[in-house]
Protein backbone atom coordinates (compact mmCIF):
# COMPACT_ATOMS: atom_id res chain seq x y z
CA UNK A 1 0.00 0.00 0.00
CA UNK A 2 0.96 3.69 -0.75
CA UNK A 3 0.18 6.68 1.67
CA UNK A 4 -2.00 8.96 -0.35
CA UNK A 5 -3.41 11.60 2.33
CA UNK A 6 -4.35 12.39 5.85
CA UNK A 7 -7.36 13.46 7.53
CA UNK A 8 -7.96 14.80 11.31
CA UNK A 9 -10.18 12.77 13.23
CA UNK A 10 -10.84 14.65 16.43
CA UNK A 11 -13.98 12.85 17.34
CA UNK A 12 -15.34 9.27 17.62
CA UNK A 13 -19.64 9.33 18.15
CA UNK A 14 -22.43 7.36 17.71
CA UNK A 15 -24.84 8.11 14.84
CA UNK A 16 -28.69 8.80 16.11
CA UNK A 17 -30.13 9.76 13.09
CA UNK A 18 -30.38 12.15 10.06
CA UNK A 19 -32.79 14.33 10.11
CA UNK A 20 -31.93 15.30 6.03
CA UNK A 21 -29.05 14.31 3.68
CA UNK A 22 -26.68 17.34 5.16
CA UNK A 23 -27.22 16.77 8.89
CA UNK A 24 -26.30 13.83 11.39
CA UNK A 25 -27.28 13.83 14.94
CA UNK A 26 -24.40 11.82 17.06
CA UNK A 27 -23.66 11.28 20.84
CA UNK A 28 -20.46 12.30 22.19
CA UNK A 29 -18.08 9.84 24.15
CA UNK A 30 -19.13 12.21 26.86
CA UNK A 31 -23.23 11.85 26.39
CA UNK A 32 -23.36 15.16 24.62
CA UNK A 33 -25.54 15.25 21.23
CA UNK A 34 -24.41 17.00 18.90
CA UNK A 35 -24.82 17.77 15.01
CA UNK A 36 -22.78 17.02 12.17
CA UNK A 37 -22.31 18.04 8.57
CA UNK A 38 -22.54 15.03 6.05
CA UNK A 39 -20.57 15.90 3.18
CA UNK A 40 -22.24 12.72 1.00
CA UNK A 41 -25.34 13.30 -1.09
CA UNK A 42 -25.95 9.71 -1.08
CA UNK A 43 -28.22 7.54 1.06
CA UNK A 44 -25.26 5.43 2.69
CA UNK A 45 -28.00 3.67 4.96
CA UNK A 46 -25.54 0.70 5.39
CA UNK A 47 -23.08 3.01 7.36
CA UNK A 48 -25.42 5.75 9.14
CA UNK A 49 -27.60 3.84 11.27
CA UNK A 50 -28.29 4.69 15.07
CA UNK A 51 -25.51 3.20 17.41
CA UNK A 52 -23.10 2.96 14.27
CA UNK A 53 -19.54 4.08 14.93
CA UNK A 54 -18.63 7.57 13.35
CA UNK A 55 -15.21 9.28 12.67
CA UNK A 56 -15.67 13.51 13.47
CA UNK A 57 -13.84 16.55 12.39
CA UNK A 58 -14.25 19.85 14.08
CA UNK A 59 -15.24 22.00 11.26
CA UNK A 60 -12.85 24.91 10.00
CA UNK A 61 -14.47 28.64 9.95
CA UNK A 62 -17.34 27.87 12.63
CA UNK A 63 -18.44 31.31 12.35
CA UNK A 64 -20.13 30.16 8.84
CA UNK A 65 -21.27 26.79 9.95
CA UNK A 66 -24.50 25.62 11.37
CA UNK A 67 -22.85 22.63 12.93
CA UNK A 68 -18.86 22.52 14.85
CA UNK A 69 -18.19 19.09 13.45
CA UNK A 70 -17.82 17.42 9.55
CA UNK A 71 -18.54 13.34 9.42
CA UNK A 72 -15.58 12.06 7.77
CA UNK A 73 -16.04 7.96 8.06
CA UNK A 74 -17.86 5.29 9.51
CA UNK A 75 -17.64 1.57 10.68
CA UNK A 76 -18.82 -0.77 7.96
CA UNK A 77 -20.31 -4.26 9.29
CA UNK A 78 -16.87 -5.98 9.20
CA UNK A 79 -15.56 -3.19 11.03
CA UNK A 80 -13.57 -1.25 8.25
CA UNK A 81 -13.43 2.32 8.56
CA UNK A 82 -14.95 3.59 5.32
CA UNK A 83 -14.52 7.08 4.36
CA UNK A 84 -17.75 9.68 3.79
CA UNK A 85 -16.85 12.72 3.38
CA UNK A 86 -17.00 13.56 -0.57
CA UNK A 87 -14.97 16.63 0.15
CA UNK A 88 -11.61 14.50 0.66
CA UNK A 89 -12.35 13.05 -3.05
CA UNK A 90 -10.18 15.78 -4.61
CA UNK A 91 -7.56 15.33 -2.27
CA UNK A 92 -7.24 11.57 -3.10
CA UNK A 93 -7.54 12.20 -6.69
CA UNK A 94 -4.52 14.95 -6.55
CA UNK A 95 -2.50 13.26 -4.78
CA UNK A 96 -2.73 9.79 -6.75
CA UNK A 97 -2.26 11.26 -10.15
CA UNK A 98 0.87 12.94 -8.64
CA UNK A 99 1.92 9.63 -7.70
CA UNK A 100 3.41 8.75 -11.56
CA UNK A 101 4.59 4.87 -10.11
CA UNK A 102 0.65 4.09 -9.41
CA UNK A 103 -1.50 6.41 -11.21
CA UNK A 104 -3.51 4.74 -13.62
CA UNK A 105 -2.45 7.71 -16.35
CA UNK A 106 1.35 7.53 -15.44
CA UNK A 107 3.33 10.85 -15.89
CA UNK A 108 1.94 13.61 -17.72
CA UNK A 109 3.32 16.99 -18.78
CA UNK A 110 0.22 19.22 -17.73
CA UNK A 111 -2.80 18.86 -14.89
CA UNK A 112 -5.99 21.13 -14.79
CA UNK A 113 -8.94 20.62 -12.12
CA UNK A 114 -12.29 21.51 -12.74
CA UNK A 115 -12.65 22.10 -16.74
CA UNK A 116 -15.69 22.98 -18.29
CA UNK A 117 -16.62 21.33 -21.92
CA UNK A 118 -19.97 21.36 -23.31
CA UNK A 119 -22.68 21.85 -20.87
CA UNK A 120 -20.49 20.17 -17.70
CA UNK A 121 -17.71 20.87 -15.65
CA UNK A 122 -15.52 17.90 -15.16
CA UNK A 123 -12.66 17.17 -12.63
CA UNK A 124 -9.74 17.38 -14.50
CA UNK A 125 -7.83 17.58 -17.87
CA UNK A 126 -4.89 15.79 -18.59
CA UNK A 127 -2.46 16.54 -21.23
CA UNK A 128 0.52 14.11 -21.87
CA UNK A 129 2.72 13.96 -25.09
CA UNK A 130 0.17 16.38 -27.03
CA UNK A 131 -2.79 14.33 -26.06
CA UNK A 132 -5.85 15.72 -23.77
CA UNK A 133 -7.25 13.05 -21.21
CA UNK A 134 -10.58 14.48 -19.38
CA UNK A 135 -11.51 12.69 -16.46
CA UNK A 136 -14.56 12.67 -14.28
CA UNK A 137 -14.11 11.43 -10.47
CA UNK A 138 -16.65 9.21 -8.54
CA UNK A 139 -16.30 8.59 -5.01
CA UNK A 140 -17.97 4.69 -4.56
CA UNK A 141 -18.59 4.24 -0.75
CA UNK A 142 -21.07 1.09 -1.29
CA UNK A 143 -19.91 -2.47 -1.44
CA UNK A 144 -22.10 -5.36 -0.93
CA UNK A 145 -20.41 -8.69 -0.74
CA UNK A 146 -17.28 -7.84 -2.62
CA UNK A 147 -18.79 -5.85 -5.24
CA UNK A 148 -19.01 -2.24 -4.90
CA UNK A 149 -21.79 0.18 -6.90
CA UNK A 150 -22.57 3.24 -7.64
CA UNK A 151 -25.27 5.25 -7.09
CA UNK A 152 -26.36 4.40 -3.87
CA UNK A 153 -29.09 7.36 -4.89
CA UNK A 154 -30.32 8.10 -8.05
CA UNK A 155 -27.82 10.66 -9.78
CA UNK A 156 -28.60 12.66 -13.32
CA UNK A 157 -25.61 14.35 -13.07
CA UNK A 158 -23.55 11.69 -12.92
CA UNK A 159 -25.32 9.83 -16.15
CA UNK A 160 -24.85 13.33 -17.28
CA UNK A 161 -21.09 13.27 -17.09
CA UNK A 162 -20.91 10.10 -18.76
CA UNK A 163 -22.44 11.01 -21.76
CA UNK A 164 -20.37 13.83 -21.85
CA UNK A 165 -17.29 11.74 -21.74
CA UNK A 166 -19.22 9.80 -24.52
CA UNK A 167 -19.14 12.39 -27.09
CA UNK A 168 -15.44 13.75 -25.92
CA UNK A 169 -14.30 10.04 -27.13
CA UNK A 170 -16.30 10.07 -30.42
CA UNK A 171 -14.62 13.20 -30.89
CA UNK A 172 -10.88 11.50 -30.73
CA UNK A 173 -10.61 12.46 -27.60
CA UNK A 174 -9.12 10.50 -24.72
CA UNK A 175 -12.20 10.53 -22.15
CA UNK A 176 -12.18 8.41 -18.51
CA UNK A 177 -13.41 8.41 -15.48
CA UNK A 178 -11.53 7.05 -12.10
CA UNK A 179 -13.78 5.22 -9.76
CA UNK A 180 -12.64 5.82 -5.57
CA UNK A 181 -13.19 2.31 -4.08
CA UNK A 182 -13.52 3.36 -0.35
CA UNK A 183 -14.68 -0.13 0.87
CA UNK A 184 -12.49 -3.31 0.38
CA UNK A 185 -13.49 -5.01 -3.17
CA UNK A 186 -13.41 -7.68 -6.06
CA UNK A 187 -15.45 -6.21 -8.68
CA UNK A 188 -17.84 -3.03 -9.58
CA UNK A 189 -20.71 -3.03 -11.15
CA UNK A 190 -23.14 0.38 -11.41
CA UNK A 191 -26.14 0.07 -9.58
CA UNK A 192 -29.23 -0.77 -11.59
CA UNK A 193 -31.56 -1.50 -8.87
CA UNK A 194 -30.85 2.24 -7.62
CA UNK A 195 -30.21 4.23 -11.06
CA UNK A 196 -31.18 2.31 -14.20
CA UNK A 197 -30.08 4.81 -16.70
CA UNK A 198 -26.61 5.34 -15.15
CA UNK A 199 -26.72 1.69 -15.34
CA UNK A 200 -27.17 1.45 -19.06
CA UNK A 201 -25.38 4.81 -19.95
CA UNK A 202 -22.36 3.38 -17.63
CA UNK A 203 -22.11 0.55 -20.26
CA UNK A 204 -22.77 2.66 -23.24
CA UNK A 205 -19.47 4.52 -22.68
CA UNK A 206 -17.54 1.59 -21.78
CA UNK A 207 -18.36 -0.15 -25.38
CA UNK A 208 -17.55 3.57 -26.63
CA UNK A 209 -14.20 3.42 -25.44
CA UNK A 210 -14.48 5.70 -21.98
CA UNK A 211 -11.59 4.16 -20.23
CA UNK A 212 -12.68 3.04 -16.53
CA UNK A 213 -10.71 2.67 -13.94
CA UNK A 214 -12.17 1.44 -10.81
CA UNK A 215 -9.06 2.16 -7.94
CA UNK A 216 -9.04 0.78 -4.96
CA UNK A 217 -8.18 3.31 -1.73
CA UNK A 218 -8.25 2.15 1.98
CA UNK A 219 -8.80 4.44 5.07
CA UNK A 220 -7.57 3.93 8.59
CA UNK A 221 -7.30 6.54 11.45
CA UNK A 222 -7.81 9.11 9.17
CA UNK A 223 -5.21 7.99 7.06
CA UNK A 224 -5.65 6.91 3.22
CA UNK A 225 -3.81 4.36 1.50
CA UNK A 226 -3.97 3.26 -2.30
CA UNK A 227 -4.23 -0.60 -2.14
CA UNK A 228 -2.44 -2.46 -5.19
CA UNK A 229 -5.39 -4.74 -6.17
CA UNK A 230 -6.90 -4.90 -9.55
CA UNK A 231 -10.83 -4.74 -9.54
CA UNK A 232 -12.72 -5.93 -12.38
CA UNK A 233 -15.73 -4.41 -13.96
CA UNK A 234 -18.69 -7.03 -14.06
CA UNK A 235 -20.46 -7.29 -17.20
CA UNK A 236 -24.14 -5.73 -18.35
CA UNK A 237 -26.77 -8.16 -17.18
CA UNK A 238 -29.15 -6.32 -19.75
Amino acid sequence: MKFIYRVNIDEVAKFIDRPNRFIANLQLKNGEIVSAHVHDSGRIKELLFPGNTILLRKAENIENRKTFWDVIAAYSNNNEQILINSSIHRYITDNYFKNFDISCFGSYDFIKPEVKYGNSRLDYLIEKNNEKIYIETKGVSLSIDGVATFPDAPSVRATKHLKELIKIKKSGTRAAVVLIILKDSKFFTPNYETDPIFYETFYEALKSGVEIYPIQFYFCNGEIFFKNKKIEILPSKL
